[in-house]
């Protein structure tokens, strides 16, 4: 039987100590209490919420529109679901999964932070007046948002010498912001091509943490959400954080006031390195399963397509989609909305201050009502919240709205992981496991999520969008809830929920 906890190996003598190489005692009380765990979730998701919800603003901001920042924001989540089963399987095989996780922690925020490098230089801003036409070159410096050239600068000042002649151009002159459409082409190809080069091997950075607390955990997998929660609450302090920053600080630009989004970028980059350093106080644990004769990846795929997994799986991709939808435009949509940014700050941080919720009931939930009851109530939470946005128009209730959904979000995410935990403790391969569940949820799924619903935005407006998604949830919901019935899927009578099998038990079997 293999141990669940470090308490317990203890419990038996110094042996398994020194077998681990713990070489003092306060690696020992990290990795026996979850600590180093806890860190990374929060540094590494405090990052996140520091960067991520203001990526499509940026882009926005920058002249891109919904569709292109949707693939950006796709091609990030796509290559996901290329490298994680990949890269998972490597750390399995010749178990370096910290080292993976080392090195896709570096690439990934490589190609975040590289995306500041790269800033328009062709845009323009034509301010047509009573008796006058004036044209001030736009550009985009390294410590600001988009300002105005120094030149139109001092015609700003000139002007507000005279506050009676301000008041009066006010009244007439038309602002218009002229953009090089080729030059933003390349900027998007450009932008392509570094998140999909560093996105490949940073592929990892959401599903090897989650293998390495599963093995941690292992058939106490079930309090995944314990040690997950904390990735929430550090989501929500660097929203809450940046959105405040960002908010004392803007720039007059073309007659509009706009935010320097690009101070995320700095946040982001000084919560990925001290995250980089928890790493180092993981413990990686390896089955003996994943090594026997009888455990192959071929084993762990022959489970997948039973029929009940594949609707599981099925499932966690489409919940990948409504994520991605709300992840990449449901900020964009309450700027739209008329929010401030401290307001965009708030939603952001209260949203993932809910998933903490979310987390922390996941257990409770899922062995109370079981996982096909867990994952309709998931759907049927979306459907609401979405039919809500797509007809809200006071901002502040579209913040509300948007905030909610972070409970559910949170569970969804918890019940993959446990059925992940279940099926990799009949069958090992748990970084490949958690590989392909997440390369389905956060990549496949989330990256269409982003991509389908930036086409439809652009195609009928985001409002309809909400809608349209909403009505599919409501259809998915009674889909998911025949086929369960169909092939039974649903937790037995005698069990409690599902009950994670030990490793012993299945080898009696």
């Amino acid at each position: 039987m293999i141990l669940t906890m470090r308490e317990k190996s203890d419990a038996s003598g110094k042996k398994d100590s020194d077998d681990s190489n713990s070489n003092n005692t306060s690696v020992s009380c990290l990795q026996t209490s979850g600590i180093s765990y806890k860190a990374y979730y929060f540094l590494f998701y405090g990052a996140i919420g520091t960067s991520v919800p203001y990526l499509a603003l940026y882009f926005k901001q920058l002249g891109l529109s919904a569709a292109q920042a949707g693939l950006l924001h796709g091609v990030r989540l796509f290559s996901l679901f290329i490298g994680a089963p990949v890269w998972g399987m490597i750390g399995d095989k010749y178990k370096i999964r910290k080292t993976i996780l080392f090195l896709s922690l570096l690439s990934y925020s490589a190609g975040i932070l590289l995306l500041l490098a790269v800033k328009p230089q062709n845009q323009q801003c034509i301010e047509t007046g009573a008796n006058r036409t004036v044209i001030h070159p736009l550009r985009f410096p390294p410590r600001g948002g988009i300002v105005s050239s120094s030149e139109s600068s001092a015609s700003m000042a000139i002007d507000s010498q005279s506050p009676q002649r301000l008041n009066n151009m006010s009244h007439v002159t038309i602002f218009t912001r002229e953009v090089d459409k080729s030059e933003l082409g390349k900027i998007f190809m450009t932008f392509l091509s570094i998140l999909f080069a560093c996105q490949i091997l940073g592929s990892v950075v959401y599903t090897m943490p989650d293998a390495l607390v599963v093995g941690f955990l292992q058939e106490n997998a079930d309090k995944f959400g314990s040690l997950r929660m904390w990735g929430e609450v550090g989501v929500a302090s660097g929203s809450f954080l940046v959105g405040g920053v960002i908010s004392l600080y803007e720039s007059e630009v073309c007659g509009e006031t706009v935010k320097n989004y690009h101070i995320s970028f700095y946040f982001f980059a000084g919560f990925v390195a001290l995250c980089l350093v928890t790493i180092v106080f993981m413990e990686a644990k390896y089955s003996d399963d994943e090594t026997s004769p009888r455990s192959s990846i071929w084993s762990l795929v022959k489970e997948l397509l039973l029929c009940h997994n594949v609707i599981f799986v099925t499932l966690a991709f489409y919940l990948g989609m409504l994520m991605g939808l709300q992840d990449n435009f449901g900020l964009w949509y309450l700027d739209d909305l008329g929010a401030q940014p401290y307001m965009l700050g708030m939603a952001s941080g209260f949203r993932y201050t809910l998933a903490i919720l979310g987390y922390f009931t996941s257990g409770m939930i899922i062995n109370k009502i079981g996982l096909a009851a867990t994952l309709a109530v998931c759907l049927a939470f979306y459907a609401a919240v979405y039919m809500g946005l797509a007809f809200v128009l006071n901002p502040w209730i579209g913040v509300v709205l948007y905030s909610s959904h972070g409970t559910i979000y949170g569970l969804a995410w918890s019940a993959c992981v446990v059925f992940g935990a279940k099926v990799s403790l009949k069958v090992g391969f748990y970084s490949v496991l958690q590989g392909i569940l997440g390369g389905i949820h956060w990549g496949l799924g989330d990256g269409s999520g982003v991509v389908v619903s930036g086409v439809v935005i652009n195609a009928v407006g985001v409002p309809k969008t909400y809608f349209i998604f909403s009505l599919v949830s409501l259809a998915s919901v009674a889909v998911f809830l025949i086929a369960n019935w169909v092939t039974k899927f649903k937790k037995k009578p005698d069990e409690n929920g599902y009950k994670l099998i030990d490793t012993k038990e299945q080898d009696d079997l």
